[in-house]
């Protein structure tokens, strides 16, 4: 019996011993971790991109200057940022423009800022009739233009203004000629904003508002008998084709103008900014140079196509504007500090570059 108890004794140890080999043996193994100290894959940053809007055709002029002025500043950003040219209306109408910049559906605008008149009339005031006398002038205060409306676009339309540049100046083209006052008479013009519309008014001629993009058309279809349109525009939206006369006068400063939206703005580092702003002044200054070059070169580009061209004298250039110097004036007054501004402005531009006999 003893022998028997010591045997069960040992069997059982052996068992408890077995069991705990198994046991250690079947242990489940932990899924191997990574090597932390291994080099990872590097994430691909995606850059921020800036949507640009401009109402001109592609390969036009202006498209042109953008994709230029796009290619530096993505060079220079370095991935972080990075612009995309979008022209015509592909992603807004031009009436919306400034509001697609407001609330985003853009972040940057490129367009004459006269236009949206209907949305602050202190837009206007920058293209009031014979305000100034030439390009020169208008491109000499161009600088101090973005500073006195970067406040305007900041309160109205939550944007940043980032620069401005002259695009020429209103003159008429048409299929009637006009070179005194009673030409006008029995006119009917197609005018791109309120200003001028009114201008031709005073002038004898009946007027109809159309946009600049839609003048082809009217004339064309013999709908309007002239316009009063930039004459570097005239030509390369092929306005040529359809008229007949061109009186050069200076009746109206055209301008472009760069604009962002504020919260987009605000966001970027400082470094992105001052790229952004040091690329928009360098093509404003280099446009300002080509439109004041284009004012004597368009002229008699649009003569060699075999339209009659003329040139306003100074003397009767002043008749026309004594008639609408009164309106001008009545809608700097109601501009108030900035209507005060502008004028002083213009003041001093027209004396260092008036209108001179061509």
């Amino acid at each position: 019996m003893k022998k028997f108890t010591i045997l069960i004794s040992v069997m059982v140890v052996f068992l408890l011993l077995t069991g705990l080999a198994i046991s250690c043996g079947s242990k489940t193994t932990e899924p191997t971790q990574p090597d932390q100290t291994a080099p990872q894959p590097a994430k691909t940053k995606e850059p921020i991109t800036l949507r640009l809007i401009q109402p001109a055709p592609p390969g036009d002029q202006l498209v042109i200057k953008d994709e230029a002025l796009a290619e530096r500043f993505n060079k220079r950003a370095g991935g972080d940022y990075v612009i995309k040219v979008f022209p015509s209306e592909t992603l807004a109408k031009v009436p919306e423009y400034f509001d697609a910049v407001r609330t985003g559906a853009a972040e940057i605008a490129a367009i004459g800022w006269p236009i949206f008149t209907f949305q602050d009339p202190r837009l206007g005031l920058l293209a009031l009739p014979f305000l100034f006398d030439t390009v020169e002038g208008f491109a000499d205060i161009q600088d101090e233009t973005v500073k006195l409306y970067d406040p305007i676009f900041k309160e109205t339309f939550n944007a940043k203004a980032l620069g401005a540049f002259v695009t020429g100046g209103m003159d008429y083209i048409g299929n009637k000629p006009v070179k005194v006052l009673d030409d006008w008479k029995n006119l009917l013009i197609g005018a791109i904003d309120a200003p001028l519309a009114y201008m031709v008014d005073q002038w004898g001629a009946g007027s109809q508002v159309i946009m600049w993009v839609d003048l082809y058309g009217a004339l064309e279809k013999n709908v309007v008998d002239g316009g009063m349109m930039g004459l570097h525009g005239t030509i390369n939206m092929k306005l040529t084709d359809v008229i007949q006369y061109v009186t050069v006068l200076y009746s109206e400063s055209g301008m472009n103008g760069y604009t962002i939206n504020l919260d987009v703005w605000n966001k970027m580092p400082a470094n992105i900014q001052n790229i952004l702003l040091e690329e928009v002044a360098t093509t404003c200054k280099e446009f300002n140079s080509l439109f004041i070059g284009y004012d004597k070169t368009d002229p008699e580009e649009i003569s060699a196509m075999g339209i009659n061209v003329y040139y306003l004298p100074k003397a009767e250039r002043d008749k026309w504007e004594a008639l609408v110097m009164p309106y001008t004036n009545e809608e700097l007054d109601k501009g108030g500090e900035i209507g005060a501004k502008l004028r002083q402005m213009a003041k001093e531009a027209n004396k260092k570059y008036p209108y001179k006999e061509r």
